[in-house]
């Protein structure tokens, strides 16, 4: 029956469909002289007063409402010259017409294009998303985590400073159930060193948050959200270069250049980072959080003193990325062939670990990673309006772990704890875990036009992960398998259908996961399991003319173990090979609206609820239940799941290039669905009650002020106040806790402020900043300490000739 339904539902569209394609009208392509669709290309009819259009991201354009007869159009577009081309109407037909523009030769700093940008067509999506230009941002020191955890119905809590890890939220599912992607490549295709907390801004374009329901384009899985960062590529040409330093002997630099040469269709990229930071921030007593810095006393070692402070000794992070393609573009068998190659490397000084009492000295983890890859596109393949976009790639991903000390932990003063020769601080005996890691990746990605209201996309992605590992120091204990391979396949189709001149706008989508794994065994045996499972969504929105919009959606959504889920990770992860992946129901309503008043007057504002129903949900048990484990081991496995309720808003003003204002905040309710202790028929203690260690009121304001030619021309001085507030949460079960005890982070809020000072017309940027500037304690995961103050100066070059 529900088959029925969907048939029908695909019938009535087409014939909707039909009907609306008798209008008389002109559709069309517009490029540049390398074949590359040019977005945001304005269109009006010379001499009618006929409404204007844009193209799309692809470069195409529909224009309506023409009489029989002969036109002229014209095209615009910053950076490139106009050009104009007539056209004959003629009735109940749609005319075809195409054009190819040329570049001017200007040098431009920003170009601002009217109308509906890429931007604007996925925010007026019927998906529950966020997109943030990161241009505002450009000039700051810092990275992305620190701009996407500004974002509405985001949090990110870091465990520490620089390079610290994370754990990434988005409407209250977390952790492994985001997933995060680099221009549509899963991020972890690039290998363990790349990360969203050391990627810096400047050689970012914009970024898109997805909630719930995930657009079937991002070939993977995801039960709550995913994060897809645009990168800078394919300019004429670019170079954005800075350098900064800061507190806790801080320093970050970053490269992004582009070349093309549209006459020999030649490309090269380079995108480029540096991060390093001792990271020695003071950390403090807080009795108002009951949190206690305990040390040995020197005189009685049976008795702990409490000290005010200490900075933290063993936390020094460095990372570095250099990222570089050339190809060609333009050619009979390729718009574009680039081949590129990947590099990346870490350094990070354990301090803690899961909590800061427990304190380490000596451990350390390295990794580096080497990523060829190509990148192909073609527009018109085979046939009109079918277009094939591929990426391929094979991350080579080397990571240590080394955990020699003998000594089995510090405290905050750097003194060591027990001597035991043969002891780490990790594990009880000493270990360089050497873990080499084949990760393969083939992304395939097929769009068909079949008219100006109507497309098709077809995506496909294989992943292929391959782990072998082995202890330097006891290189035959087989205390963990060495040989683990997971395969998957996930395989999208989705069907867009627009009505009433792109007001209206539909999508319905399925996919398709397929995951298969093996473990080798200690006995030279493997372990092996393959599965299937099919989801499916849907999405509508409606634009009404006065800029107030209103959408929804919907999907079922899975998510598949990832290889340390299922293998365990060597250090303090078991392997469970029987785990099944988490399904999740994901509901999505909300309204928006977008106008402008006055010319200079503009305001976006949005608001919405969701609902999530996971099963299956990922589980990971606490240090030392694992039956036959120390205490030091845990393992992940599935319990009955969690339900998700919420609301969220967001205000945004602006007024010209002067200032703007925006201001947003999110409420979620994550409680334990699983009604019963397992295998038993007694009601379980958490049930109904909200996840621990887990914000659920948090809102941020941001507010930018800025003037230009205030202290010469092409001069511009900006002022940025950023605020967060958390509301006070639980470390444990929301039953098991209250303010009395120590399970509870207080209330925060959160400071950041800084100036920018630009020259010739944002060829050059100074900017100084202070995050934290009130050095209040902040705490985020298990009451983990944040750095306090943090003061920062940067320089920026940037110069772009499109």
């Amino acid at each position: 029956m529900c088959g029925l339904k969907w048939r029908l539902s695909l019938l009535l569209l087409v014939a909707i469909t039909t009907i609306y394609a008798q209008e008389n009208g002109v559709k069309g392509l517009v490029k540049s002289k390398n074949n590359l669709g040019l977005e945001g290309v304005t269109l009006r009819v010379v001499g009618h007063e006929l409404e204007n259009t844009q193209t799309d991201a692809n470069g195409a354009f529909l224009l309506k409402g023409f009489a029989p007869g002969e036109y002229t159009v014209e095209t615009s577009l910053m950076g490139f010259k106009k050009q104009q081309k007539k056209v004959r109407i003629t009735q109940n037909a749609t005319s075809t017409l195409n054009f190819t523009l040329e570049e001017t030769d200007a040098n431009i700093e920003q170009v601002e294009v009217s109308g509906q940008t890429k931007t604007k067509e996925i925010m007026q999506s019927g998906l529950n998303v966020n997109i943030i230009e990161t241009k505002q941002y450009a000039n700051s020191n810092t990275d992305i985590n620190q701009i996407l955890n500004r974002s509405t119905g985001v949090k990110v809590r870091e465990q520490g400073g620089l390079g610290s890890n994370y754990t990434f939220s988005i409407n209250g599912m977390s952790g492994n159930h985001i997933k995060f992607f680099i221009d549509g490549v899963p991020i972890e295709a690039y290998g363990s060193g790349m990360s969203f907390n050391n990627i810096p801004v400047n050689i970012v374009e914009r970024i898109e948050v997805y909630k719930g329901v995930i657009p079937a384009h991002l070939t993977s899985d995801a039960l709550g959200g995913a994060v897809n960062i645009i990168t800078k590529w394919d300019r004429r040409k670019s170079i954005d270069a800075s350098y900064s330093f800061g507190s806790f002997n801080t320093h970050r630099a970053a490269l992004s250049a582009s070349m093309t040469d549209p006459k020999k269709g030649f490309h090269f990229n380079v995108n480029s980072f540096f991060n390093y930071s001792d990271n020695d921030y003071r950390m403090y007593t807080n009795p108002e959080a009951r949190v206690y810095l305990e040390v040995v006393n020197k005189d009685n070692p049976n008795q702990f003193d409490i000290i005010p402070s200490a900075k933290r000794f063993h936390d020094a992070y460095r990372s570095n990325m250099t990222q570089v393609e050339a190809g060609l573009s333009g050619k009979s068998w390729a718009d574009v062939f680039v081949l590129g190659l990947t590099y990346n490397s870490t350094y990070n000084e354990v301090q803690t670990g899961a909590t800061q009492q427990k304190v380490y000295g000596h451990v350390t983890e390295t990794s580096r990673s080497l990523v060829p890859s190509l990148r192909y596109r073609k527009e018109n393949l085979f046939t009109e309006g079918l277009s094939a976009t591929i990426f391929a790639n094979f991350a080579n991903d080397k990571s240590i772990i080394t955990d020699t000390s003998s000594y089995r932990g510090y405290r905050w003063d750097g003194r060591p704890e027990a001597y035991y020769a043969e002891a780490g601080e990790i594990n009880l005996t000493k270990s360089i875990q050497h873990f080499n890691n084949y990760n393969s990746l083939v992304q395939s990605n097929f769009n068909y036009q079949i008219n100006p209201s109507q497309f098709i996309n077809l995506t496909h992605s294989f992943t292929n992960n391959y782990r072998k590992r082995y202890n330097e120091i006891d290189p035959y204990n087989h205390s963990f398998q060495e040989n683990n391979t997971v395969s998957r396949h996930v395989l999208g189709l989705n069907y867009t259908h627009d009505f009433f001149d792109r007001k209206w706008r539909n999508q319905v989508f399925s996919k398709y996961y397929n995951f298969g794994g093996r473990v080798g065994n200690p006995d030279g045996g493997n372990t092996r399991q393959s599965k299937s499972y099919m989801g499916y969504g849907l999405s509508s929105s409606y634009l009404f003319k006065n800029g107030l919009g209103v959408k929804g959606s919907f999907e079922r959504a899975y998510r598949l173990p990832t290889m340390i889920e299922l293998f365990g990770n060597g250090v303090d992860v078991y392997a469970n090979p029987g785990l099944t992946p988490e399904r999740s129901d994901n509901y999505n309503l909300g309204v928006f609206y977008n106008g402008t008043f006055e010319e200079k007057h503009r305001l976006y504002a949005t608001a919405g609820v969701f609902y999530r129903n996971a099963e299956n949900y990922i589980h990971r048990t606490p240090p030392g239940v694992v039956s036959g484990s120390s205490e030091n081991f845990s393992q992940y496995y599935n319990y009955g799941g969690i339900k998700v309720e919420g609301a969220e808003m967001e205000f945004t003003y602006s007024y010209g290039d002067l200032l703007k204002l925006t201001v947003n905040g999110s409420y979620e309710s994550a409680v334990d669905r699983e009604r019963f202790v397992r295998g038993t028929d007694r009601i379980k203690i958490t049930y109904g009650n909200r996840l621990p260690d887990k914000p659920w009121l948090y809102g941020n304001t941001d507010f930018i002020i800025g003037k230009n030619d205030i202290l010469g021309k092409g001069t511009r001085l900006e002022l940025n106040w950023f605020m967060q507030y958390v509301d006070e949460y639980s470390t444990t079960w929301s039953k098991l806790g209250d303010r009395s005890t120590n399970y509870y982070i207080p209330t925060q809020w959160i400071q950041n402020a800084g100036i920018t000072y630009s020259i010739k017309n944002g060829l050059y940027n100074f900017t100084l900043e202070g995050r934290n500037l009130t050095d209040r304690i902040a705490y985020d995961n298990s009451k983990l300490q944040k750095p306090g103050r943090f003061i920062s100066m940067k320089f920026r070059y940037n110069l772009n000739i499109y």
